[in-house]
């Protein structure tokens, strides 16, 4: 599983690309352009997240070891508040609030390519070793709590409001 999940981190790093040339021009574009990068990365992330929940996070939470179950909660919660910061960005960012303040949307979207790029290089370098290191089998999955696409069609038609 763990390939799947550098695999899905590559597909986001992809994305996050495609949205990263759309948004450094000094005026808005293609909007339907944008508003289909805005979903192609939003969809990857929320997919991405319901399988790592499902293969790692439940996974640490169960594990028998405080420092482990520890490691998880902490990843999670971080996740938790990046993810909503993300939904609130993804539904208070429509195609006109866009193109009236080009300059701070810009902004606001490099800074939070940033923040998601080192995510998943932390993930990579911290969380995904531990299950190697610490003996946990990430093949099998267990029962989640939290739903990641709960907000995924709200975020979708603010995306692409307008257009």
């Amino acid at each position: 599983m763990l390939p799947t999940m550098l695999h899905d981190h590559e597909k986001i790093r992809g994305c996050a690309a495609r949205l990263h040339a759309l948004t450094d021009l000094p005026a808005p574009g293609d909007m339907i352009a944008l508003a289909a990068a805005r979903w192609d990365l939003g969809s990857a992330v929320m997919r991405h997240l319901a399988y790592e929940d499902r293969h790692l996070y439940s996974k640490l939470e169960q594990d028998s070891r405080p420092e482990i179950q520890a490691t998880g909660r902490a990843f999670q919660d971080e996740l938790r508040t990046l993810f909503g910061s993300y939904a609130d960005h993804a539904r208070s960012w429509t195609p006109e609030r866009i193109i009236a303040d080009w300059a701070t949307y810009r902004g606001a979207v490099a800074v939070f390519l940033t923040l998601l790029l080192a995510r998943m290089e932390r993930e990579e370098r911290e969380l995904y070793p531990l299950f190697g290191d610490a003996g946990i089998d990430p093949r099998t999955s267990a029962p989640v709590r939290d739903n990641w696409t709960r907000d995924a069609f709200v975020i979708k038609d603010q995306i692409g409001k307008g257009l």
